[in-house]
């Protein structure tokens, strides 16, 4: 968390009116009187207390009138003077830029808008635009730290100084979008920091809650956090305390005090994550109708690097450079108003990321003695890691490898059901994180076609297989089989060919079909040899039972 001296937290999320003109004084019902209350001490006078504490020193009979001091040079100890805050003694003050992340931008009252950098000053009266992935942190001279959000254009109205009474005070104006701010303690009199938004004004010292002015619903809706937020509109006042929430409409009406949603829960989510897309899985929160998620380099959430919004509990960000980041979550109720955040450490190791996998195919199936892996070659490797298992979580892998130079790897593998997976080494060495695990079954070849049965008409044949394969059978006399005597398509193992009258050398071949739709491979090739027919007188043809079976030369 970001600490400084006397500093409590205050978190405010500001959305105001995509419309809204820059002339933000009469957006809202004006603020009652500011006074500053000082407490009289031995030998104090309203002229000395002019001197001391008013921008006039000639204003102190306006003191004395306010207070009902009748003796402007006897003031009893102890009295609490209630001075208005416009006639103190002041100088304005400037802000700093303490970070900024994305396309943003800052324009003086008197200067054109220029990218926001760190470092920058921000007097009063300067405005800051962030983009879409836009966002800017801000530390005032009382300490104080705005954290301006993406799709956001806020004003610093005034940033002032009191020297003499001991307090600062700023007022903010939100244009569109959302601020989260950490506000430093301030004691005595009115809120010294407000926010200013369509419908109402709200004033803090030192107490967290958030503002989200609506201008679709033209509502302003806030939720306190810790402490009590005093919610005015031009109809009256509500006070709202810890845990609860509060909508001012277009009317001026602030609602009671309204319980806020439940936080998300973020145990058992992952803390490692190895995917370029990041995703957490949340479980819903009763009444709860959207989400949102913030992911920052700090914990502080100044350099916010991604911001999810989702109608279901399902948070994904995406384009993260490896590291370490803290997420923050909140859940939000029909009436629009959020819970508490809750919050989260986590690391991502996604590079370099794994190449993709090309075969075999996942699930498919191997009937030869050895298995071709292959993948993607990754422009960064400097070599990949390896492993092949039959095992789902891969403590003992039966290869594991780790210096492979080509994107690919062949190795024989008895029958049975395996997984592989591939990692990316880059240059370091950085080792990347493996890929998802893929699947493949090897089983035994097809077994070579058994002596075929030769009669005088037909040559028999009954293949090898397994219950529910097919089968494709093929007779050629050429080792390219493209001159085809026979072929056909069976689904049972029993083959019966007409015998070819001519005699000669053939070439027989068959592959199984398996039920699933897996075609095994061919059969390695066989030499059939069939004498020619020579007939009897009686038209019988003689050494009809005569045959050779080889294997190819």
């Amino acid at each position: 968390m970001l600490h400084a001296p006397r500093l409590s937290a205050l978190t405010m999320s500001v959305v105001a009116a995509a419309t809204l003109v820059a002339s933000l004084p009469a957006l809202a019902a004006p603020p009652t009187e500011a006074f500053y209350i000082y407490q009289a001490q031995e030998g104090d006078t309203l002229i000395g207390l002019g001197d001391k504490l008013l921008g006039r020193p000639q204003d102190w009979p306006q003191v004395g009138q306010l207070n009902h001091i009748t003796h402007p040079r006897r003031i009893p100890v102890g009295t609490r003077l209630r001075i208005p805050e416009r006639l103190l003694k002041r100088v304005s003050r400037e802000g700093t830029v303490l970070e900024t992340v994305g396309a943003a931008s800052v324009q003086p009252a008197t200067s054109p808008a220029q990218p926001a950098r760190k470092g920058q000053a921000l007097p009063p009266g300067s405005v800051v635009r962030t983009g879409g992935d836009g966002y800017v942190t801000v530390r005032l001279a009382d300490g104080s730290v705005l954290k301006i959000q993406a799709d956001t254009e806020a004003r610093l109205d005034t940033s002032q100084q009191y020297e003499s009474a001991g307090f600062f005070s700023s007022v903010w104006s939100v244009v569109r979008g959302r601020v989260e701010a950490l506000v430093t303690h301030m004691t005595g009199g009115e809120p010294r920091f407000q926010i200013k938004t369509p419908q109402a004004v709200l004033g803090v010292r030192g107490t967290e809650f958030r503002v989200d002015a609506d201008a679709a619903r033209q509502q302003t809706r806030h939720e306190t956090l810790t402490g009590a937020v005093g919610v005015q509109g031009s109809a009256g006042e509500t006070l709202v305390k810890a845990g609860y929430g509060s909508i001012a409409q277009a009317s001026g009406r602030v609602s009671p005090a309204l319980p806020l949603p439940a936080a998300p829960e973020l145990r058992g989510q992952p803390t490692v994550h190895e995917r370029i897309l990041v995703r957490f899985d949340v479980p819903p929160v009763a009444g709860a109708v959207a989400y949102r998620a913030q992911v920052a380099e700090d914990a502080d959430f100044q350099r916010v690097r991604g911001e999810a919004n989702s109608a279901t509990p399902v948070l994904r960000f995406a384009d993260l450079p490896d590291g370490h980041y803290h997420l923050r979550a909140r859940s939000i109720d029909a009436q629009g108003l959020s819970s508490a955040d809750a919050t989260l450490a986590f690391t991502l190791k996604a590079r370099p990321e794994a190449p993709l996998p090309s075969e075999p195919a996942p699930g498919s199936k191997w009937r030869s003695k050895t298995v071709k892996l292959a993948w993607a070659a990754h422009p960064q490797a400097q070599h990949y890691r390896l492993q092949v298992s039959t095992g789902a979580d891969f403590a003992q892998p039966l290869l594991d490898l780790d210096d492979l130079s080509a994107p690919q790897h062949e190795l024989a593998l008895p029958p049975g059901d395996y997984r592989w997976r591939v990692a990316t080494v880059a240059a370091g060495p950085d080792r990347g994180p493996w890929g998802d695990a893929q699947t493949f079954q090897v089983r035994p070849e097809p077994p070579a076609p058994p002596p075929p049965v030769v009669d005088d008409k037909s040559v028999r044949y009954r293949l090898q297989g397994e219950p529910g394969q097919r089968f494709e059978f093929q007779m050629a006399r050429d080792a390219a089989f493209s001159d085809l005597v026979t072929a056909l398509a069976s689904d049972h193992p029993d083959i019966s060919l007409p015998k070819p009258q001519d005699g000669g050398r053939f070439l027989i071949r068959y592959r199984a079909i398996d039920a699933d739709g897996f075609v095994g491979p061919w059969t390695a090739p066989q030499w059939l040899t069939l004498p020619a027919c020579v007939r009897s007188g009686s038209g019988a043809c003689i050494g009809a039972g005569e045959r050779l079976l080889v294997s190819p030369p």
